[in-house]
């Protein structure tokens, strides 16, 4: 056990300064490029002089000038036909963006008066205030039923008194589980 970790540790120092030594002379090596789709250029061909003449267009074939005079007509004539071309009337030209603009309108405004007199009816709409004149404060009406229909003050005075009666009926059942519950916590203390 104890060998095999002094094995272990000499071999993680060797290996340690293998790797600083491999990283100090690292920099005397050259980096070769490694590339899975180049190819070495093994021969070389020679191409002829003859060129085909086409062109994508018909544009007129310039070839190779070989004097400072055929430099000179060269350019000569590539500005002129640039200038032709600059001079298509508009109306050959396409504008395929034109469709695109955006329409600019102003939005109609509306202008609502609110400093008129009402002379006709009143709106359902507008707030009617209905503060008492007196500071003081006053029993509120309730209207209880059917469209209007309002109970007598008999049977007001029934229902206030049914509601009362409810109340302390459900008060003394309350009371009652409660008393239930403390004599039975009594009665089991006193037994045991």
């Amino acid at each position: 056990m104890v060998v095999s970790l002094l094995v272990n540790k000499i071999k993680h120092l060797v290996l340690f300064f293998v790797s600083v030594f491999k990283r100090a002379l690292c920099c005397f090596r050259r980096r070769r490029r490694v590339s899975v789709d180049s190819v070495p250029l093994t021969h070389v061909g020679v191409v002829s002089n003859q060129k085909e003449n086409w062109a994508w267009d018909d544009k007129p074939d310039y070839s190779e000038p070989k004097t400072v005079q055929d430099h000179i007509e060269l350019y000569r004539k590539r500005k002129v036909d640039a200038q032709q071309q600059s001079e298509v009337p508009a109306e050959e030209r396409l504008d395929f963006f034109e469709d695109m603009a955006p329409k600019i309108t102003k939005q109609t405004k509306v202008f609502i008066k609110t400093d008129r007199e009402e002379t006709g009816p009143p709106s359902r709409l507008n707030l009617i205030e209905t503060v008492p004149e007196s500071g003081e404060l006053q029993e509120w009406e309730e209207n209880s039923g059917w469209e209007g229909e309002t109970l007598d003050w008999d049977a007001q005075q029934a229902l206030r008194e049914k509601k009362r009666q409810d109340r302390e009926k459900k008060l003394w059942e309350q009371q009652q589980k409660r008393q239930e519950k403390i004599n039975r916590a009594l009665g089991a203390r006193i037994s045991t």
